[in-house]
């Protein structure tokens, strides 16, 4: 990183978002998709916390750039950011799956639409105030019936709960849920050794 942007962001991760530095920011709310076991985290910050959010994305980006890790910052809303990290790969893959296409086609989206077509949507919606769109759990790893499940039940009468609320299948969402905790953990102490976000995401 840069020596302004690392100091000026590692400052900030330190004085307000409660990280170290930003390396540790990124791992604990994108763990799974920077390590390639989940195709995207989705998280937000208060715009005012991260005023260089384009300068650290790209910095990012450049880190990742021969791998197949990605930094998008989906929404710059009134007063917070959405940031959006996925792996490009594990998205690509999910958009050639009929059931994604198929679950995408109730939304009104074209059935051939490609993963990087479909954040640019999802971006335009959020940035046009629409309602929230509950699509974008597909992207984060969601199954179709845990979303469709909390559109239902508005949030209610899920049968477990961790990284989203889960109405199909717990047992598989327990395993998942454990799997990401377990990756976040690993990563987070990788960097304690003193390892880049690169090269502890490589070796876990």
């Amino acid at each position: 990183m840069v020596s302004n942007l690392s100091f000026f962001g590692d400052m900030m991760a330190q004085g307000i978002l409660g990280f170290n530095n930003m390396d540790e920011f990124f791992a604990f709310h994108a763990a799974p998709a920077i390590a390639g076991i989940k195709p995207a985290n989705l998280f937000s910050c208060p715009a005012k916390l991260l005023p260089q959010a384009d300068e650290v994305l790209a910095h990012y980006a450049r880190e990742f750039c021969d791998s197949s890790t990605r930094f998008k910052l989906l929404c710059r809303c009134r007063e917070h950011i959405l940031i959006l990290v996925y792996d490009s790969k594990l998205l690509d893959e999910l958009f050639q799956k009929p059931v994604t296409k198929n679950y995408l086609a109730r939304y009104g989206y074209d059935k051939d639409i490609s993963a990087s077509g479909f954040l640019n949507k999802l971006a335009q919606k959020i940035a046009a105030e629409e309602s929230f769109p509950h699509e974008i759990g597909i992207v984060l790893g969601y199954p179709p019936e845990d979303i469709e499940g909390f559109k239902r039940y508005k949030g209610h009468n899920f049968k477990c709960c961790g990284y989203w609320k889960v109405y199909g299948n717990a047992e598989r969402a327990q395993k998942l849920f454990d799997a990401y905790t377990l990756c976040r953990e690993k990563l987070m102490q990788a960097l304690q050794t003193g390892a880049t976000l690169k090269i502890a995401a490589a070796a876990i």
